[in-house]
């Protein structure tokens, strides 16, 4: 279980939309375990401090401007956006893999920018570990996958900080044995063991964004 961390100092509900892929929307998860999704588990936590809005899609890359420019326009009024991509890019074992990525990202948080604000607050999220022994189709370039998305993190950490966005690692969070159905998405304990760090992350990020001392 998650453990809740009630933030007080939140004055209203905080409202992240949150833009990613099958991780954030939680397709992969087994009907019994929709209930442990991440992003439910979060929301959960705050005790009513936050509300995540969940803007997930399966498959979903980096390169995803117009449905990210769609998203904006469905939600006029949040308060945050998180971004939480990298793991479909990661099949691209290329030189060109990282620097695409992280062009597409900035051009996210320009767009964001140019519609709810200079200051608007994002917070990108690194992607998360993969467990090798149990990929399918990408098994035979597993080592490379795995590079691949410790230097999605890094780019997007650098971006982060060169933007003056928030940013977050999920690598290395989620168990191995949480990894066994394909080798990428996480089962429900997975999905709890991400709730368990980002939880805390995410309102305490709430509070400092809403101003509050």
């Amino acid at each position: 279980m998650v453990v809740h961390v009630h933030a007080q100092s939140i004055p209203k509900p905080f409202t992240m939309v949150v833009f990613g892929d099958s991780i954030t929307a939680g397709g992969a998860l087994p009907a019994d375990q929709r209930g442990q999704l991440w992003v439910k588990l979060v929301e959960a936590a705050s005790a009513g401090d936050l509300k995540l809005i969940n803007e997930g899609k399966g498959g979903r890359p980096t390169n995803s401007l117009k449905e990210f420019e769609e998203v904006l326009q469905r939600h006029p009024r949040p308060d945050a956006l998180v971004i939480a991509l990298g793991m479909n890019d990661s099949r691209d074992i290329t030189d060109a893999c990282v620097p695409k990525a992280a062009t597409h990202i900035s051009s996210m948080i320009e767009k964001a920018r140019q519609t709810y604000g200079a200051e608007f607050p994002i917070m990108l999220i690194g992607p998360t570990n993969i467990n090798k022994t149990a990929l399918g189709p990408t098994k035979p370039i597993g080592d490379q996958r795995e590079g691949k998305l410790k230097e999605l993190g890094q780019a997007f950490a650098d971006l982060a900080n060169e933007t003056g966005c928030d940013f977050m690692s999920l690598f290395g969070v989620v168990p191995d044995y949480a990894l066994l159905k394909d080798g990428v998405h996480p089962d429900g304990e997975g999905n709890v063991a991400m709730a368990k760090v980002l939880a805390p992350a995410l309102q305490a990020w709430a509070v400092k964004m809403s101003g509050e001392p």
